[in-house]
């Protein structure tokens, strides 16, 4: 009896770890990155729901593999590139050949996640340190969206066919087989992998180019997104222009358990002058290995 409620108890506990990222934190994590990419990319107010819609199910979906991918774990790391593959594929559904080529130009969009040092980050927030301003008001579906159109329900992607006549992009997205995904996972992960069975090590790859600042130099809204005002002047379910939701107000980095105390080095990602929005803030997510990596 005891036993049972032991287990019970361990199981209860491992499923709390399991949901260490709320879903508010989902939620602000991919309209922040959506925000950008439609600031960048010019998106249509149907183009911005939808790279809304496939940001929020990429996050969520590999928060909950992230405290692995810190370990070097090559299950973890596999699982996280076919999740990005399906997000990118996804993505190009939706751009014209244009955007989608930009896109893939800029890794803090194509690749949106790096390891450093036992924990994780968004490199987003190493271009635009300034958490609590937004280009655009939230998307329509911010507090409504909950991964209907995921790949869990479309095995050929909801948005494959959402976009008739457009001049999508026709050759791959896909990291994982190509040529570059040696030096990608590198630059994301480092080369610290292993098996499960072996030892656990953090993942210290010094990444020098994890920043992937641009010298774009725009400081404000003035870039002359012709979407801009059919975005913001529709009836929106979250903030406005320029506001901030509570969650990305707040600037914690997550770390390790066992690194809890230690400060987090970001002096190399924060020194340079990045796009000022405002007051900027030291900005990149943290994964926090105790809550198996899904900090923020």
């Amino acid at each position: 009896m005891k036993k049972t409620i032991f287990l019970s108890l361990m199981f209860s506990l491992l499923s709390l770890n399991v949901m260490a990222m709320s879903n508010s934190k989902v939620r602000t994590h991919a309209r922040f990155l959506t925000d950008r990419m439609a600031y960048e990319l010019d998106f249509t107010p149907m183009q911005y729901d939808d790279c809304y819609e496939i940001n929020y199910d990429f996050i969520r979906k590999v928060s909950y593999l992230m405290d692995d991918v810190i370990y070097g774990y090559y299950d973890a790391i596999d699982a996280y590139y076919r999740y990005l593959d399906w997000r990118n594929d996804d993505l190009r559904y939706i751009m014209s050949t244009g955007q989608y080529i930009r896109f893939m130009a800029r890794d803090y969009f194509y690749r949106p996640i790096y390891t450093t040092s036992g924990s994780w980050y968004f490199r987003i927030y190493t271009t635009y340190s300034n958490r609590s301003f937004f280009y655009f008001d939230a998307p329509s579906v911010f507090r409504d969206y909950r991964g209907a159109h995921s790949r869990a329900y479309y095995s050929n992607g909801y948005y494959a066919n959402r976009y008739q006549g457009i001049d999508r992009y026709t050759g791959s997205g896909h990291i994982m087989g190509s040529q570059n995904f040696t030096s990608h996972r590198k630059s994301d992960f480092g080369t610290n992998l292993r098996d499960r069975n072996q030892r656990p090590d953090y993942n210290n790859y010094g990444n020098r180019n994890s920043s992937n600042r641009t010298s774009d130099p725009r400081y404000r809204d003035d870039s002359g997104n012709r979407n801009t005002p059919l975005i913001n002047n529709r009836t929106s379910s979250g903030e406005h222009r320029g506001a901030s939701t509570s969650n990305s107000r707040t600037n914690t980095q997550y770390n390790s358990s066992s690194r809890s105390s230690q400060p987090a080095n970001t002096s190399s990602r924060t020194s340079t002058p990045t796009r000022s929005e405002g007051t900027t803030s030291r900005g990149e997510s943290r994964g926090n290995r105790s809550n198996a990596g899904r900090g923020q």
